[in-house]
Formats: C-alpha cells, structure tokens, sequence
C-alpha cells in the first residue's frame, strides 16, 4: 500500500448527509462519515475500520480506514476526523474531515497510478 496526497472533504460529507453530523461518541460519528464518503457496493462494500483513537482533548479525533474499494488504482482511504466536543446534552459535531488517499501500487504527483 502506498499513500497518496490529503484533501480536505468535509464541504462533500455535509453535501451528501445534508447538513453537519452530529452522534453521541466520536466513533458513531466516524462511521456516519465514512459512510458518506465510500459507496455502498453492497457485498463489496468497502471495509471500514478505525485505526487511531478516538482522543479526546480540545477537539474530539479519530481516524478511520475504508479500504476495499473496486478500482484498479485506489485501494480506499484513510479519513481523519475532528470534531467540536458536546456541549450540555448535545454530541460530538463534525468539525473537519481529511480524506488520505491509499494506493494500490504507486503514488504520482499525490495521485494513485
């Protein structure tokens, strides 16, 4: 596996769910998120797994991969999420998401070849 560049997608997260996400632990939330981001291929739909945290400090953070993508170049994606700490009976709110390219074989200009 081979790691391809960063971008920042939380514009396409709240496109997609329409509206920022919220959920009661960071984990909840990370998997809402991924789950907008990676298609639903049914059976071979890619797995999702978190691989770091979550941390809780000024922010909430975890960091999640989807893999098993059907593409000959993009293995999946590594997202890390951050988001605003619950105030009073509220949850955890989406503040940014970072979407890491995996690659299959080799890496070009941050792109997957």
């Amino acid at each position: 596996m081979f790691v391809g560049g960063t971008d920042d997608v939380t514009w396409r997260v709240v496109e997609v769910l329409g509206s920022v996400p919220s959920a009661e632990t960071m984990t909840a939330l990370g998997y809402l998120v991924a789950s907008a981001l990676v298609p639903d291929e049914g059976e071979g739909a890619p797995r999702i797994s978190v691989v770091e945290g979550p941390v809780i400090g000024d922010l909430g953070e975890i960091t999640l991969d989807a893999v098993g993508l059907a593409d000959d170049s993009i293995l999946g994606y590594r997202l890390r999420i951050f988001a605003h700490l619950p105030e009073a009976e509220g949850g955890f709110t989406l503040k940014s998401v970072e979407r890491t390219l995996l690659c299959r074989r080799r890496v070009s200009g941050n792109l997957c070849r």
